[in-house]
């Protein structure tokens, strides 16, 4: 509750003494003085010696502490003790809003005046507002803000704050003219005005004047600004200090855009489209340098002009902090902005207090499984659609040697992606959740990344000489920065993972998608070249990392760059093994590509990776979905042998039907899809398709073990596992390379399948789950894969017609041919899997719903 504290009017006795001060307080009208302060014991004396100096005396002077830790309230009590006008009210919740409002409630006044505690103001100055007030024309009514420097520093930015280079059309900083504006600061109000708006809104931190302002305007009542009104307000006094109230400002301007987007006005957009035009520089460095160079070169050259004007009302000693001061504003408000955009919190499903300690959906662990996939089947759908319908686009506009170079310079790319964190975002998922984690991962996620867009830049010409392409040296520096950007967005990844919410994960990959495809297209367009695809690349990386901040509560502590042992050694632990695996399995499965870029060149890459995409798309990514939902589940399921055996068994199932269904009748309709959604130029990644379709078939029916070897914490099994398969794919791929990309490609089918069986038969020992129930669940697999092959070879070999008839003929056969399969073969699982979704349902899987 927050605390009055009042002091008496004067005794009878005294009168007297005061006639004329109480004739001339009865012939004004009662204003109301709020001065929110926090900690000013240095400022507040000469504010309240102002106030009470004005020649308009019926004066409530109403000074809201707003939780100070210094003197600031016994300096207020000691003017009340003084002076009968003077309040204290105390503010716990320390904000301005939240201060402002507990002084709107205790108004007495018919006219209520912010004065902020590090200002002071003339004598005249109350008088001078009640005077436009009373006129009923304006809502509101503002001065001049004069900003007044102590040190050298100080001065200077006194002088950035009074320059239209420095706060751009900001009328209240260097106004001349009585003028309508949309903002005034520490404005005076009709009181009655300021309750029936509702008063300040308490959610903002900051820029709460603004949009108090804001909504005055909305409702009809216009803003005054007299530059007769003059406020000396003491200004930051370093650079740092004004650099940290800049970017709150920032923050709060972008809290104050998302409730009002129609507020935004070109100044406030000034300073986040430097820093955007700054990016954008860096991202055409390696193509275009004279063009990246014009934003940096336009910002200093338009700095020097103005830090030539500004200074010459500066003594020498100030005017060498000007440059900074403006950096400092421009670059803290700009920083603040984007800052203030990512970190608004998504909506997130809430808990209830009795299920907060176990599965967080209610109705079992099996049905959070479901809710899972289903978000991250729809950021899989959407997004994956969005990226095939961009890259058919692009293979229409640019030519397989563009593909091909792009490929090329993504190889090495990869490999360092998933070794950016040393596995500690998959730590932070097997780990309970603890502040002190999630600051070490993101520290180190940082670091390492940092360090290898270090090396990368220094490696670049011996990854170009590698492939024989010079012209890939600039495209592997620009793309090494997404490793960074990518590396940024893994903790909160990680947290949104371990919570189960994957609502906010599928948005962040729609964004990404969306970002990525629509700039490819649109640089491709206006011929770019493979550079359309690598910028189109970056800014899917960092929309998706935004996205991803934008949607968790955490935010890393002022000291989270400390490194403590205690918490991180367990991270590495766990996340070290893991990171070595993802090598190893990111190299097993990449290492296609190496082969084929080194050996056949960057034209066959192309071929190679177009025949790739639709079975990474279409089978793989599915399983990747699968699997983001499998991890956080088993990890939490791992001391219950029941339900982990049943998840598996039925995850397996699962997973094998749709991986045979999709991957047969992918290999079937090759040469349809080829020639409807990429062209006839394409023709030659056929073969590649038909074998690399069936290639994830069989990679389907031994993926189950990667993630419940993780989710029981033995990812070690997984690095052997990974050292073996290496081993056999290695050499399977360099023989197969004699005789082209097909050959690769059907050398990558042989080896997934007897590949995928050792993987079974290991997870049998492990898991204790007897081999002959895993073969079990792999049977309809079996008979799916023949149903759908023996229902679209009469399309493929017979029927003939435009190639657009043709495939979709095909597709709805080989989607009949696989719903009978499974009817036949075994309808138990569509039979759970309907129970599962449906609300209310009774199944009891050995998953264990509830």
């Amino acid at each position: 509750m927050s605390k009055l504290v009042t002091v008496p009017l004067p005794a009878p006795n005294e009168e007297a003494s005061l006639g004329p001060y109480l004739s001339s307080m009865l012939d004004q009208e009662l204003v109301t003085v709020v001065v929110p302060a926090r900690n000013e014991e240095t400022n507040l004396g000469h504010c309240l010696t102002s106030i009470l100096g004005q020649d308009w005396r019926n004066l409530q002077v109403l000074v809201v502490d707003g939780a100070s830790t210094d003197g600031t309230g016994a300096i207020v009590q000691s003017f009340a003790r003084r002076d009968h006008r003077v309040e204290l009210l105390v503010n716990p919740r320390g904000t301005i809003p939240a201060s402002l409002n507990l002084a709107l409630r205790a108004a007495r006044g018919s006219w209520l005046i912010r004065v902020d505690a590090h200002a002071s103001v003339p004598p005249d100055y109350v008088r001078r507002l009640v005077h436009h007030l009373e006129s009923g024309d304006w809502g509101g009514v503002g001065g001049r803000k004069d900003g007044q420097g102590v040190t050298p520093a100080g001065r200077a930015i006194a002088a950035a704050m009074a320059s239209p280079f420095g706060v751009g059309n900001s009328t209240y900083h260097h106004g001349r003219s009585v003028q309508t504006v949309d903002h005034i600061p520490f404005g005076a109000y009709p009181t009655a005005l300021a309750r029936e708006l509702g008063g300040w809104d308490e959610r903002l931190l900051a820029n709460e004047d603004f949009e108090f302002d804001y909504r005055l305007r909305q409702h009809g009542r216009k803003l005054l600004f007299d530059p007769e009104l003059k406020i000396d307000w003491q200004c930051r006094q370093s650079v740092p200090d004004l650099f940290h109230q800049y970017r709150r400002y920032g923050r709060g301007k972008a809290d104050v855009a998302r409730l009002h987007p129609a507020s935004l006005q070109p100044r406030h957009l000034a300073a986040p489209g430097l820093l955007g035009s700054w990016l954008g520089g860096l991202l055409l460095l390696p193509m275009l340098r004279l063009l990246a160079a014009l934003p940096f070169a336009v910002y200093l050259l338009g700095l020097a002009f103005a830090t030539a004007h500004t200074s010459r009302a500066l003594d020498p000693r100030a005017r060498r902090y000007l440059p900074a001061a403006f950096l400092a504003m421009h670059v803290g408000w700009g920083l603040g902005f984007w800052e203030g955009l990512a970190r608004r919190r998504l909506s997130l499903p809430r808990r209830s207090p009795a299920n907060r300690g176990g599965s967080p959906i209610g109705g079992g662990l099996a049905r959070a499984a479901v809710h899972g996939v289903a978000w991250q089947s729809v950021s899989f759908f959407a997004g994956k659609a969005l990226v095939l319908v961009a890259t058919a686009i692009l293979a229409h506009l640019l030519q397989p040697s563009a593909f091909g170079v792009v490929a090329l310079a993504l190889v090495f790319i990869t490999f360092a992606d998933v070794v950016t964190d040393l596995g500690l975002a998959q730590a932070l998922v097997f780990f309970p959740l603890e502040r002190r984690r999630n600051d070490a991962a993101l520290l180190v996620c940082l670091a390492v990344s940092g360090t290898f867009v270090v090396i990368a830049m220094l490696a670049a010409p011996l990854v170009a000489s590698f492939f024989g392409h010079p012209e890939v040296t600039g495209m592997f520096r620009a793309l090494s920065l997404s490793l960074m950007v990518r590396a940024s967005g893994q903790v909160p990844d990680a947290l949104l993972r371990k919570s189960l919410h994957f609502r906010p994960r599928t948005i962040a990959e729609l964004g990404r998608a969306t970002a990525q495809g629509a700039l490819s297209v649109a640089l491709a367009v206006t011929g770019y070249g493979p550079w359309a695809i690598i910028d189109g690349y970056l800014a899917g990386c960092m929309v998706w990392s935004l996205l991803l901040w934008w949607a968790v509560p955490y935010r890393p502590g002022r000291s989270f760059w400390r490194l403590r042992g205690a918490g991180l050694r367990p991270l590495l632990q766990f996340g070290v093994p893991a990171a070595g695996t993802a090598l190893l399995l990111c190299l097993v499965f990449n290492i296609d590509y190496l082969i084929v870029g080194r050996l056949l060149g960057a034209k066959a890459l192309a071929y190679y990776t177009l025949g790739f995409r639709l079975p990474e798309l279409v089978i793989i990514s599915v399983f990747n979905v699968i699997s983001v939902v499998a991890f956080p589940l088993f990890s939490r399921v791992r001391e219950n042998e029941q339900r982990l055996h049943g998840g598996y068994l039925l995850g397996l199932r699962v997973q094998a039907i749709y991986g045979a269904a999709a991957g047969v009748g992918l290999a079937m309709a090759a040469p349809m899809i080829v020639d409807v959604a990429f062209g006839r130029a394409w023709g030659a990644a056929i073969v590649p398709l038909e074998a690399l379709a069936l290639y994830a078939t069989f990679r389907s029916l031994g993926l189950g073990p990667h993630e419940a070897f993780r989710g029981i914490g033995r990812p070690d099994l997984l690095v052997r596992l990974s050292l073996l398969r290496l081993a056999v794919v290695a050499p399977a791929l360099l023989i197969g390379a004699r005789f082209g990309i097909d050959g690769v490609s059907w050398a990558q089918a042989a080896a997934a399948l007897p590949l995928a069986l050792v993987m079974q038969v290991v997870a049998s020992r492990v898991l204790g789950i007897p081999l002959r129930q895993i073969i079990r669940a792999l049977e309809p697999a079996a008979a799916v894969a023949l149903g759908v092959a023996l229902a679209m070879a009469p399309v493929r070999f017979l029927m003939v017609g435009p190639e657009p008839v043709r495939l979709a003929f095909a597709l709805a056969a080989g989607a009949a041919g696989a719903v009978l399969a499974v009817a036949l073969a075994d309808r138990r699982v569509a039979i759970e899997f309907k129970r599962l979704i449906i609300p209310g349902s009774q199944v009891q899987l050995a998953m264990g719903a509830k």
